[in-house]
């Protein structure tokens, strides 16, 4: 007589990592689950094709342009009065009797609104945008990094904003100074709203996109891209660097206006040092 065999036969207890992960993906809630996701193999068993993450990044891209597509839509009616303000840098250093801008073109000033129309977008969706960056790589990072998502939201809508906030108040008022008082006095100024907006756009942008370095930075280091030491060692480097970006950003050449755009630039990338070896530390090995 045969003996019966059992009809669910225990699993022996050296089963392959590959189990755990599979368990664990079934069900998040069982023993196997912490188990699974502290395992560098049930990780690799449980990372997705690249097919599927470059669909998922094409969706992220859509979302967010068709977020920025109602933004624009609706700012286009306040546009109005974010040209105003982006004006009142320049139109305060014009002398007397010659403040205001010209245009020569019959599209120039309605493509303007659409220009201002899209930073004001970028500045006000940048929430959400930081929010898609999040949920894309969030995948890749462990439960407690994951809590991250609304300080990295806030800090990085912040570094955004107080990066447009610096190009006003700072840096174009001392910039389009310069660039208008320089030379003789009997010089008159012709400045048109595309060569303006142009310029004051560029720089708006640019150095909002800058000062998320930090944010950027902690955001490699949650992914163990980036480490605080390669950072300090190629602090020179990035002195050099940090020069050459400055020189490019400013829209005056002279040496003061280099060094205001210069010193904050170095003070982030510090930042980004401090950010990344708090991260480290908290990381998992």
């Amino acid at each position: 007589m045969n003996p019966i065999q059992p009809k669910n036969p225990k699993m022996p207890s050296d089963q392959p990592d590959s189990m755990d992960a599979l368990k664990a993906a079934q069900n998040p809630d069982t023993e196997t689950a912490p188990k699974a996701l502290n395992n560098p193999n049930s990780e690799e068993e449980l990372r997705m094709p690249l097919w599927q993450h470059l669909d998922e990044l094409r969706s992220a891209i859509i979302r967010v342009l068709l977020v920025l597509g109602v933004l624009v839509a609706v700012l286009f009616n306040y546009s109005e009065h974010v040209i105003v303000l982006l004006e009142k840098p320049l139109l305060d250093v014009l002398p007397e009797g010659n403040r205001q801008l010209y245009f020569t073109g019959i599209a120039d000033k309605f493509m303007i609104y659409i220009k201002v129309s899209i930073i004001a977008a970028l500045a006000v969706g940048s929430p959400y945008i930081l929010f898609e960056v999040w949920r894309f790589v969030a995948p890749a990072l462990y439960k407690h990094e994951r809590r991250l998502v609304l300080p990295f939201m806030l800090f990085g809508t912040l570094s955004f904003v107080g990066g447009i906030v610096f190009a006003y108040y700072i840096v174009m008022p001392y910039s389009y100074d310069f660039l208008i008082n320089f030379g003789s006095s009997t010089d008159q100024a012709i400045i048109t709203l595309t060569e303006y907006f142009g310029m004051t756009t560029k720089l708006l942008l640019a150095l909002g996109l800058v000062f998320e370095l930090p944010a950027c930075m902690i955001l490699l280091a949650l992914l163990g891209v980036l480490e605080a030491g390669v950072l300090e060692k190629y602090r020179r480097y990035a002195v050099l660097g940090i020069s050459i970006l400055a020189a490019v950003i400013t829209p005056s050449p002279d040496a003061l206006t280099m060094l205001i755009v210069m010193v904050p630039l170095y003070l982030l990338y510090e930042i980004s040092i401090i950010g990344v070896r708090l991260v480290s530390k908290t990381s998992p090995e």
